[in-house]
């Protein structure tokens, strides 16, 4: 794999003028074999989700008419989310939506309630600790690594 850069996505302002800071990303290909499909999208990197992806409006209609392997609960402030937990091939993938590091299977999870889908499809750790990831404030780069299992 050669290395491989994301420009960081421009937040926004908030209600009392101060500005946001900017968001890293990648871009992740999440495949369904079952419909012989795949889904293409931005996705925000999160240090503060433990776990692999947590799905936008997007990402759970894609996953609809799927199994969950199992469903759990997440805590989020000041309530519990409740979540199916779904099995995907996901590959992150370059500006050109080619293929540039397979991760294998990994856990989507999918919340029941709408109201609690994020606007972003999440990167979490359990996908991070897995990466060479280079944050400068402008760009995301993925380095080739050995940890990546």
């Amino acid at each position: 794999m050669s290395s491989t850069n994301y420009p960081y996505r421009e937040d926004g302002i908030l209600p009392d003028g101060s500005k946001v800071p900017d968001i890293p990303i990648l871009t992740l290909l999440i495949v369904r074999r079952d419909l012989r499909s795949g889904l293409v999208g931005e996705a925000i990197v999160d240090t503060g989700f433990d776990a692999g992806i947590y799905a936008n409006l997007n990402l759970a209609e894609f996953l609809e008419g799927a199994s969950p392997r199992r469903t759990t609960s997440l805590r989020a402030t000041g309530h519990s989310v409740s979540c199916e937990i779904f099995d995907v091939e996901c590959h992150i993938v370059d500006q050109c939506s080619k293929p540039v590091l397979p991760l294998g299977r990994v856990e989507v999870f999918c919340p029941v309630d709408p109201i609690d889908l994020s606007e972003d499809v999440i990167v979490g750790r359990a996908i991070l600790n897995r990466l060479k990831l280079l944050l400068n404030g402008k760009l995301a780069k993925l380095l080739p690594s050995d940890i990546i299992k």
